[in-house]
């Protein structure tokens, strides 16, 4: 399949290094319609997320291959012809290609924003399965019983929320992160504790 190769998170992805940034959020605007942008560098493949505004936002998922390359492919690619209102045109074809080339030329060259951890998992949780997701606020860790290990939805919202050391880390020391709907029970203090459990 084709690649696309987008040279503007390698651009932006160089000062969030620099930086010491592993997360960035912007903004991108097509066809007058508008999206936030997430792209995470601290789980590989890279990811890039682009949500749709509006009551009942879409989400379209990207993994960033070596090289900052994507197939040009969109899984929801109907979804995302209806959102954007292109109409049919015989002389032109809205390809996938077209909408990364101007969500390429579009990507900052600078890193400006952190996505909040919480923010991201509402994001994601539209994407990929993760354990409980109206629980977004961390609260802790807890021990595995023996016999037991930590679930697969529950290693995505922690690889989600935080990235893949700490998600290797809770596997390695089979601890599961802990979660609520509570925003004032939430206690990101205690996301160092995994290394010392």
């Amino acid at each position: 399949m084709k690649m696309f190769e987008f040279t503007g998170l390698k651009v932006l992805h160089r000062d969030m290094q620099v930086k010491k940034e592993e997360r960035a959020t912007f903004p991108f605007e097509y066809n007058g319609k508008s999206f936030s942008c997430i792209f995470l560098t601290d789980i590989i493949p890279y990811r890039l997320y682009l949500t749709t505004l509006g009551a009942v936002p879409k989400v379209f998922e990207f993994e960033i291959e070596k090289g900052y390359k994507v197939e040009s492919f969109i899984e929801d690619y109907k979804m995302l012809i209806e959102y954007l209102e292109i109409k049919y045109d015989p002389k032109h074809k809205f390809l996938p290609f077209d909408f990364f080339e101007a969500l390429n030329k579009k990507i900052p060259k600078e890193f400006k924003v952190r996505p909040d951890y919480k923010e991201t998992l509402k994001v994601v949780s539209k994407r990929r399965k993760i354990e409980e997701e109206e629980k977004i606020y961390f609260c802790g860790w807890r021990r595995n019983a023996i016999g037991q290990s930590v679930s697969e939805k529950n290693y995505e919202k922690t690889r989600s929320a935080f990235g893949d050391e700490k998600a290797e880390m809770s596997r390695k020391k089979n601890i599961s992160s802990c979660w609520t709907d509570r925003d004032d029970d939430e206690e990101l203090k205690r996301l160092s504790e995994i290394i010392v459990i």
